[in-house]
């Protein structure tokens, strides 16, 4: 039996945990519904092509980090302590900004999807920490420690593929189920919920630094 390659299995299982991380209620996610509700489909794929283009980067600087935190162990602690600030101030920043209501079906938008999730992804702080936590954890198992070109390619490729599958279902199922969307976004504050996300983030952030 043929042994599958390495950088497939890591393209593969970081897929999978990007998939799984962008789960998560976060703004990237929320601007893929809203879009889609108040323009179209396509919009909502737009803003989802535009919101895992940061992912490349911000995996692609993971791996010279994690590289170079190899020989700084010092330097790894601080950025855990600051990633954890990071995400309380984000917290409270969005537990305490309004919810704006989503406009109704006739309403036109003329801001570029593309442009706005580009943006959105670009601003979000989380990318770098949890690609680096990832990346190190992998570190740990033989059969996802990525040294090779091909195997970091492979591992910035998946970040982004795995995001892109989750954001375009996003966008189908609010395509779909339009009505039922709006009723329950427009009957929930996602920033007071966005803020608890992140406040929480924190909170194990600093529990697994101080232990």
């Amino acid at each position: 039996m043929t042994e599958i390659p390495k950088f497939i299995v890591v393209f593969f299982v970081t897929a999978a945990v990007s998939f799984a991380g962008s789960l998560q209620l976060g703004a990237v996610n929320l601007t893929v519904l809203q879009t889609t509700l108040r323009q179209n489909r396509r919009a909502g794929i737009w803003v989802a092509v535009g919101g895992c283009l940061p992912e490349l980067g911000y995996a692609a600087m993971a791996i010279w980090a994690a590289n170079w935190l190899g020989q700084y162990p010092a330097v790894w602690q601080l950025i855990g302590w600051l990633a954890g600030l990071v995400l309380l101030a984000l917290g409270i920043i969005t537990y305490n900004t309004p919810n704006q209501p989503l406009p109704n079906a006739s309403q036109k938008n003329v801001d570029n999807p593309f442009a706005k999730g580009l943006i959105l992804g670009l601003l979000n702080p989380q990318l770098f920490p949890y690609w680096l936590v990832i990346l190190v954890q992998f570190g740990n198992y033989d059969f996802l420690r990525v040294e090779t070109r091909p195997q970091q390619a492979a591992f910035v490729a998946g970040t982004a593929a795995g995001a892109l599958v989750l954001l375009v279902a996003l966008a189908r199922l609010a395509h779909r189920r339009r009505e039922w969307l709006l009723g329950i976004l427009g009957q929930t504050n996602t920033n007071k919920w966005l803020g608890v996300l992140f406040g929480l983030l924190a909170l194990g952030q600093f529990l697994k630094m101080a232990f």
